[in-house]
Order: structure tokens, then sequence, then C-alpha cells
């Protein structure tokens, strides 16, 4: 009889453990999303009692996001640089990233929007856009979150309410005033006839635009104080092409003693030294604190940086995991809609400031780590507002870096 006693209330305790995992408190559905109790399907582990689901290596989420990266220059640094930031936080966040070969047409865009849905990808950054709100009516039709682009008015009208469009960081006018610092920096390096590297201006990417803008507002305000100083070639569009190449070679064939490159400006150093002008045409350029750059600060190449912060792009990977999680109200504005989450960068004249937040960016210490992203992720954090993200994200100085470390 006792032998059968025992064998019942095993049986019940059985039954009310798989009742719990089913139906009680923490229970979750097939995609690995758990309760506040931090209850798991066999997709996934939990990182304590009150922690979200994770996968196998302990990342969060449970299951992995994949994720589409428009981009215009596979080679520019700037691009090679979030690759980095985007393999450092593969370690601690399961996503997935697609990434494009350098698109230079809407149509080409649009093609990889549509590869990318039908890769699985949960959602769009969109790092370049010549598509303009086209890209975001794609990704709506799609069944993709768009991030990026916040300054683009267009797409802002269109999706700016819709929650398919989680929004962007947002650096005030950034791009106007990086075009704009770069050419004061030449100034202040007394160069006078400048090639001007406008990038996608002429295609009407609002970022070069503005860049463009910026740039020729201080070339004007430098010549109305009395300073000479003119453009003597521009030089459009993307590297890599026989076309660039060429803008090249007769830019370089001018009496040019300074170059403004609204684009990052390591494509130039073999061209110049082939014309011999390698350390005489002195570089400002909207460009990251690589090791590279920092070492043409060295070489005499470059003489200022507005530097754009790579890790600010980092931003979209923890607004794409709440959206996908289902925290998406947690960054939208009070009026619910999509965020422009104010960022900082940074505009570097000499070599000291230049080294410090090169080796920032390059010795792991990074200027948002994985546990800055995590205090922004819904799951971790379900108070969580667009004012946290912007004050994270406008904390970039030295000083507050080092505070958070």
């Amino acid at each position: 009889m006792k032998k059968i006693i025992a064998l019942l209330l095993a049986l019940a305790m059985l039954f009310t453990l798989a009742a719990c995992q089913n139906g009680g408190p923490g229970a979750t559905d097939n995609s690995g999303a758990t309760n506040s109790t931090g209850t798991t399907n066999s997709t996934g582990t939990t990182n304590g009692s009150e922690g979200p689901a994770l996968d196998s290596k302990g990342r969060y989420p449970a299951e992995t996001v994949k994720i589409g990266f428009v981009n215009y220059d596979t080679t520019a640094e700037l691009t090679l640089s979030i690759q980095r930031y985007f393999d450092y936080l593969d370690d601690y966040f399961n996503f997935e990233v697609i990434w494009s070969e350098s698109l230079g047409s809407a149509e080409e865009e649009f093609a990889f929007i549509e590869q990318c849905a039908a890769a699985g990808c949960k959602a769009i950054i969109g790092y370049y856009n010549e598509g303009h709100e086209e890209s975001v009516r794609l990704c709506k039709d799609l069944g993709m979150y768009y991030w990026g682009q916040g300054q683009d008015e267009g797409i802002m009208a269109a999706y700016g309410n819709d929650p398919i469009y989680l929004g962007s960081y947002y650096v005030g006018n950034a791009d106007y005033e990086y075009g704009k610092g770069c050419v004061e920096i030449l100034v202040k390096n007394n160069c006078h006839k400048i090639i001007m590297v406008s990038g996608g201006k002429d295609m009407g990417v609002p970022m070069f635009v503005d860049r463009y803008q910026g740039a020729m507002d201080a070339i004007a305000a430098a010549k109305n104080s009395g300073y000479d100083i003119e453009v003597v070639y521009e030089v459009p569009g993307w590297p890599g092409t026989e076309e660039f190449s060429a803008h090249q070679a007769s830019a370089l064939a001018t009496d040019a003693d300074g170059l403004c490159s609204l684009l990052t400006a390591l494509m130039w150093i073999q061209p110049m030294q082939t014309a011999g002008k390698f350390g005489q045409i002195k570089v400002a350029a909207v460009d990251t604190l690589s090791e590279d750059v920092l070492a043409m600060f060295g070489a005499g190449m470059y003489v200022g940086v507005s530097a754009e912060i790579f890790d600010a792009f980092g931003l979209s990977i923890p607004m794409i995991l709440n959206a996908v999680e289902g925290y998406g109200e947690c960054q939208r504005t009070a009026d619910g809609k999509a965020a422009l989450v104010n960022a900082g960068w940074w505009l570097v004249d000499n070599m000291e400031d230049a080294a410090y937040y090169a080796a920032v960016e390059t010795d792991g210490t990074w200027v948002f780590d994985a546990e800055d992203i995590r205090s922004i992720l819904g799951a971790y954090n379900p108070d969580l507002t667009v004012e946290d993200m912007s004050a994270l994200y406008t904390a970039v100085t030295a000083e507050q870096i080092q505070s958070r470390r």
C-alpha cells in the first residue's frame, strides 16, 4: 500500500509541475518570450528568476533576430567599424546581420530589402537610403520593421506614427555640422584651394546634402570674413568605380592644398602617393576614429575629423529587439511617434584627442558597452523611456565614458 501511495504522490507532483510550465505564471509560447518570473521553454534559458529568456549561449533574446543592413560602400571605414562593433554585441545579444553589397540606386536597395524578407529578417537598418519613404513602405508590405534615416522628413511624415517605423538616433543638425566643421579645420590649417568630395549629394541622399550645405556655408562665411578660399574641384559619388578614380586623378592635377571629404578619405592615400601629393594636401573628413585614421593623423595627411561615433549605430540593435520582443511602446514618444534619440559626436583637430577616442573604439572599451545596451532593453528595464536612451547616447565625453566603466 505504501508503494502505491508513493507512486500516486509522484504522479500528482508531475501533473502539478506540468501545469505550472504550460499554463501557470511564467508560461511561455514557442517564441521563448517570458513574463517576469523568467520561466522559459526548450528554446532558451534564463539569467535568473527575474530575467528574460536567453539562448543556449546566454544571449538575449532566446530566438535569433535577423536584420538586414543597407549600405552604400562596403569598404568604408565607418562600415567596417560598425561591423566590428556588431561582432562585439553579438557575444551578448542574439541577432544576425545580413549585410548588403555597395548599393548605388533605389532599385538595388529595394531588391536587397526583398532578399532580406525572403531570408526571414525582422527588420532593416537603413544606414543608406535612396528610396526614402518607399523603402519603409516596402518593409511594411513585407512585414519588417525599419530603423534609420530619422532626418528624412518624407519618412517621418509618412510613417512617423506607424509602429513599423522605429526611428533612429539624431545628432541635432549634425550632418550640417560635420561638413561645416571639416571646412573650419581646413581654414585653421591655412588651406585655400579645396577639393570637395561630395558623396551622395547629387543623388539627393539627405545626409550628404546636409553635409555639403554645411561645408559650403563655412566656405561662404570664411570668404565674408576676408579669407581667400575656393573649391577647385568637386568629386561626386562613391569610391570603387572608374568614374570616381578618374575624378580623383583630375582633382589631384589641380593646385589644391586642402581636401574636404564628406565621407571617409582613406581611399585617397594611394592616389595622393602616386601623384606625389601625400602630405601636401591636408585632409579633413567625416570619418570614424579608427586605427587607420589615427595613422593618417600621424603621417600628416589628416588634420581633422568630424567623427561619427559608430557605436551610435548600435542603438539600432536594442530598438529592433525591443520592437520584436514586444517592448516597442517603451521607445516611442509620449504621443506615440517614432523616436529620434539624441546622440553625440566628436570634432577632433589634434593628435592627442584623436588617439584617445580611437583607443576607446579599438581596445574593447567602446563608447557604449553591453551593460549600456542592456539598460535600454525593455526586457531588463521595463520603465525605459526615450529620454533614458537620449541621456545615454549624448554622454560621449571622455569623462562620461570613464564614469560608466
